[in-house]
C-alpha cells in the first residue's frame, strides 16, 4: 500500500530547510544595515510621500512583470502576471543576498525559478530575460548621457552634437549587433550553450540531446521576440516606464525630506549604483552601493543631513523592504513546490 506524503518526508524537510535559509539570509542582510539610522530618517520624513515612494517601487515591479509577461507570451508561454510578479520578487531577494547585487537573481536564478514553478524551459526563460537586458541597456546609457549633458551649465553646440552622434551610434550599433547575433543560428547556439552551462549550477548535467533541444528553444524564443517590431516597441516603452517609476520614487523620497532634487542628480543616483552593484563585494552591495548613492547626492550639492537621510530611506525601500518581501516570495514558492502545486505554463495552440 502506497503511503501519502508525511510531515517528515524528504520533500517537507527540504522545504523547511529552504525557509530556514531564507530567514537567516534575510536577517543577516538586514542586520548589517544601520537600522537605527534608517528608522530615524523615516521618522523625520513626510509619511505620505514615503508611502507614495513605496507605491512607486511596487508599481514599478508591476510594469516589470508586464514586460516579462509580454516577452514570455511572444515566446509562446502564457504565465499569469501574478506568478511573474512573485518570481521577480524572489529574484530580487537573491540579488540582495549575493555579492552581484544587480546580477545574482538575473538572469540565472529568475529563469530557474520560472522553470521550477511554471515549467518554462530554462533556455526559453533565459531568452526572454536576455531580451529585457538588450532593451534596458540603451535606456540606461541614455539616462547617463542626458544626465551628463543637463548637468553642464554651458554646452558647446558642436560638443553637444558630437555626444548626440555618439549616443545615436551606440543605439544603432547595439541594436544591429544583437539582431545579427540572435537571428543567427550560430550566435544563438553560443548563447544557448552559455545558458545551459549556467543551468548546471542548479541541477544535474545536461545531456547532448537536451543541450541541442535547449539551443533550438533559445533560438526559437529569441527569434520570435526580436523579429516582431511591435513587441520591441512595447518592451522599450515598458522599460522607459520602469525607469520613470524609479526616478519618481527617488524624487518622492526627497519631497518627503522637503528638498527638491535636480533631474541630473536623480539620473546619476539611479544609474551609477547599478553599475557599482555589478562589482562583487558584500551581499546587497552593502557599503559600495550606499557610498555611491551618497556621493552622487553630495557632489550635486545636497546638504549632508538630507543626503544621508535620502540614502538611508532609498536603501530601506530597495534593500530592507525588498529583502523582506522577496524572502516571503521565495518562501511561498518553496511551499508551493513542497505541496506539489507546481503549475505548468500553457502554450498557445
Amino acid at each position: 500500500m502506497r503511503k501519502g506524503p508525511g510531515f517528515f518526508n524528504k520533500r517537507s524537510i527540504l522545504v523547511f530547510l529552504l525557509l530556514f535559509l531564507v530567514v537567516v539570509a534575510a536577517a543577516f542582510l538586514i542586520l548589517r544595515e544601520n537600522l537605527g539610522s534608517m528608522l530615524q530618517a523615516l521618522y523625520r520624513a513626510n509619511l505620505l510621500y514615503l508611502l507614495l515612494a513605496v507605491f512607486a517601487y511596487l508599481f514599478g515591479l508591476v510594469i516589470w512583470s508586464l514586460r516579462w509577461h509580454l516577452t514570455l507570451n511572444t515566446a509562446g508561454y502564457i504565465v499569469p502576471i501574478r506568478s511573474i510578479y512573485i518570481i521577480i520578487l524572489g529574484g530580487i531577494f537573491i540579488n540582495n543576498i549575493t555579492p552581484f547585487t544587480y546580477a545574482g537573481g538575473d538572469p540565472i536564478a529568475r529563469a530557474y525559478i520560472l522553470k521550477r514553478t511554471q515549467a518554462v524551459p530554462y533556455s526559453s526563460g533565459f531568452a526572454t530575460i536576455l531580451a529585457e537586458y538588450i532593451m534596458d541597456l540603451p535606456v540606461y546609457i541614455s539616462l547617463l548621457i542626458f544626465g551628463f549633458l543637463i548637468s553642464l551649465k554651458h554646452v558647446d553646440l558642436w560638443y553637444g552634437i558630437f555626444v548626440f552622434l555618439v549616443w545615436l551610434s551606440f543605439l544603432v550599433g547595439w541594436s544591429l549587433f544583437f539582431f545579427r547575433v540572435l537571428s543567427s543560428a550560430t550566435g544563438a547556439k553560443r548563447i544557448a550553450r552559455l545558458a545551459s552551462r549556467l543551468a548546471k549550477i542548479f541541477h544535474r548535467k545536461v545531456k547532448a540531446a537536451g543541450l541541442e533541444r535547449s539551443m533550438r528553444r533559445f533560438y526559437s524564443s529569441s527569434e520570435q521576440i526580436i523579429k516582431n517590431r511591435r513587441i520591441i516597441v512595447g518592451i522599450t516603452v515598458l522599460t522607459v516606464t520602469i525607469w520613470a517609476f524609479a526616478i519618481t520614487r527617488l524624487y518622492l523620497i526627497f519631497q518627503a525630506l522637503s528638498y527638491t532634487p535636480s533631474l541630473p542628480m536623480l539620473f546619476f543616483a539611479l544609474t551609477l549604483p547599478a553599475l557599482v552593484g555589478m562589482i562583487p563585494a558584500l551581499p546587497g552591495g552593502l557599503g559600495t552601493v550606499d557610498a555611491t548613492i551618497l556621493s552622487v547626492f553630495l557632489i550635486f550639492g545636497t546638504p549632508l543631513q538630507i543626503a544621508v537621510s535620502a540614502t538611508l530611506i532609498e536603501r530601506a525601500i530597495t534593500l530592507v523592504f525588498s529583502t523582506l518581501v522577496g524572502a516571503s516570495a521565495i518562501s511561498y514558492l518553496g511551499i508551493r513546490q513542497g505541496n506539489f502545486r507546481k503549475r505548468g505554463a500553457e502554450k498557445p495552440e
